[in-house]
């Protein structure tokens, strides 16, 4: 007990430090110094506000534009800093130390907070506060005892048989092995010692070898070095470019890749340092998407960027969408992460991502989109081409057009300003303040006229007002191209009311459109492909990156943004650009 007071007290203030100071400091569990984190930067094309484009409207610096740099995507790469372990990673983490298979902090911690860029590994928003601290080190305690508790799970962490309770040199193996799975560093000498000395107490106390082991793992899992991901700059003050060192780059990689920490064979390179060679680095990026926790970087990255996440808890009013269910939920999930996969690891470039005819459907997905030739009873996800010539593209897909509705009805307005928003990267203000609801106040969710009412005539008297008009005239028109289809994403030709459906558009620029296919093709072509393409690259290095873009990066962004053109727009090719980049592979140090 007087163990786990003084860890608990130590950890506690060291996190609180780590929580209001950016600067470098002194901390436990062996780590010398931690380099300087980077404040709130810019966009790269110089837009400050927020959404998905990432901005924070607080200028900040990213050091001077132009540093030398090797490799892809040249430029100044910044700083990253000390990075706390979110909730998807912490778990994708212990499952894999300890050969679990556990959501603990997914389902029963403090959410996470998320960043200007949108996303929630982003750095420097990952705070710690003591009730935060309390859950990881409770968990380390359940999830340890819960290891030991079974002899098959032991052996993933006492790897040698102790000659007996004092065995020094099967301890040292112990230690030094599971230290580096855990810290994703080799252990240093101090380390070590302090290990060693809370084994030494152990045994004082009367514990067995095991009980001594489990000690140990539970302080490593209740650490700074556990709980962060920390990249350290020799100069912490100095604004010179240096390459991450091979475990540091291994966390980097494997953490985009997986959401969770380096294997033996991934330690094992940065061990040797052929991690930092191009061909090893490129060799290890396809292994780790070849192995089924490459499923991590689709739920997280484009979970969060496409908005399946929000998917999760979007509410469904029963009398507006009687066929809905949380297997229909469930299915549509799985479907935006299966068509997200085909441009990831298939043949299709990412310019067909609003317009391939692709979808992948159950039996009861299936009956919902009007697809014949699957059973409703069919339980498992198949992929279907050209089943609906109304239905195509990611915007046709039910995940997408469900989360940008209400629960009661569509909103075509939402639907526009999420497509300028997350896939053209165009920052859209918010609504000024005083403009009366689109709904009546006294209008329910369950009320039948409201539910069934024609939306493009609701927002049409809703444009004379001259203070909503210049959005609207903007937004609408996208949303409203995907009128035919309804809250939950069933194809329709009339509302409820009877009344036809006019899904008929024209943009900004005076191109008139008819329904969604021919929305998305004006969508995927000429200025608004390459917005599109942009924005890809800026989503993915940002998240890559974990931390906002600036000004500084400006010059690896385009430069990427050009190789990837050439490259055919594989989404695999651009990954392999950003990984090679300068960009992920440096950083220096500054505030």
């Amino acid at each position: 007990m007087e163990v786990r007071l003084s860890r608990l007290s130590v950890m506690k203030t060291a996190t609180a430090r780590l929580a209001n100071v950016g600067l470098a400091l002194a901390i436990v569990g062996g780590v010398s110094g931690v380099g300087a984190c980077t404040g709130h930067v810019v966009d790269p094309q110089g837009a400050t506000g927020g959404g998905a484009q990432g901005g924070s409207g607080a200028a900040g610096t990213n050091g001077p534009t132009g540093a030398a740099g090797a490799g892809v995507g040249a430029g100044n790469p910044g700083s990253v800093g000390i990075h706390r372990l979110n909730a998807f990673e912490y778990d994708n983490t212990i499952n894999d130390l300890l050969g679990l298979s556990q959501t603990m902090a997914e389902k029963t911690f403090l959410p996470d907070e998320t960043g200007g860029n949108g996303f929630d590994n982003e750095a420097d928003a990952l705070t710690m506060t003591d009730a935060e601290f309390q859950q990881y080190f409770d968990a380390a305690d359940t999830l340890t005892e819960q290891v030991f508790a079974d002899p098959a799970l032991t052996k993933n962490i006492v790897t040698c048989t102790p000659a007996g309770a004092t065995d020094a040199a099967c301890l040292d193996t112990i230690i030094n092995g599971f230290g580096l799975r855990a810290y994703r560093r080799p252990l240093a000498s101090d380390e070590v010692t302090r290990f060693k000395a809370l084994a030494a107490d152990a045994v004082t106390n009367g514990q067995d070898f095991n009980g001594q082991v489990k000690q140990i793992v539970k302080m490593m899992l209740s650490s700074i070095p556990f709980l962060y991901r920390v990249e350290l700059d020799a100069a912490p003050a100095s604004l010179t470019l240096h390459r991450l060192s091979p475990f540091e780059l291994a966390s980097r990689l494997s953490y985009l890749v997986w959401s969770s920490t380096p294997d033996a064979r991934l330690l094992a390179q940065a061990q040797s340092g052929a991690l930092t060679t191009d061909v090893t680095l490129q060799q290890e990026l396809a292994r780790l998407l070849q192995d089924q926790r490459a499923a991590g970087f689709t739920s997280s990255f484009a979970g969060q960027w496409l908005g399946v996440r929000a998917l999760g808890s979007h509410q469904i009013e029963p009398t507006a969408f009687p066929k809905w269910n949380e297997g229909i939920r469930q299915a549509m999930v799985q479907e935006v992460q299966l068509y997200f996969n085909e441009f990831l690891n298939g043949n299709l470039p990412w310019t067909q991502f609003l317009t391939a005819p692709v979808n992948f459907v159950n039996g009861p997905l299936a009956t919902l989109y009007g697809i014949k030739n699957v059973p409703a009873t069919q339980t498992t996800m198949t992929k279907v081409m050209n089943a609906d010539p109304n239905r195509v593209g990611f915007l046709g897909l039910g995940a997408f057009l469900t989360q940008s509705s209400y629960s009661y009805r569509t909103v075509p307005t939402l639907r526009g300003k999420w497509v300028y928003e997350n896939i053209l990267g165009e920052l859209i203000p918010s609504p000024p303040a005083g403009i009366p609801p689109l709904d009546p106040a006294q209008a329910a969710a369950s009320d039948s006229m409201t539910q069934e009412e024609n939306v493009r005539a609701r927002l049409l008297a809703h444009r004379a007002d001259v203070t909503c008009a210049a959005c609207h005239n903007m937004l609408d028109p996208i949303g409203l191209g995907m009128e035919n289809f309804d809250g939950i994403g069933i194809y329709r030709a009339a509302y409820g009311n009877g009344q036809a459906i006019d899904a008929t558009g024209m943009l900004p620029d005076g191109t008139m459109f008819n329904g969604l296919p021919a929305l998305t093709a004006i969508l995927s072509r000429g200025a608004r492909q390459t917005e599109m393409a942009n924005f890809a690259v800026q989503q993915l290095m940002t998240y890559a990156l974990s931390r906002q873009l600036g000004a500084g990066d400006a010059p690896a962004v385009k430069q990427i943004q050009q190789q990837w053109a050439t490259q055919g727009y594989s989404f695999k090719a651009l990954l392999q650009d950003v990984v090679l980049s300068e960009t992920f592979r440096s950083r220096h140090g500054g505030v």
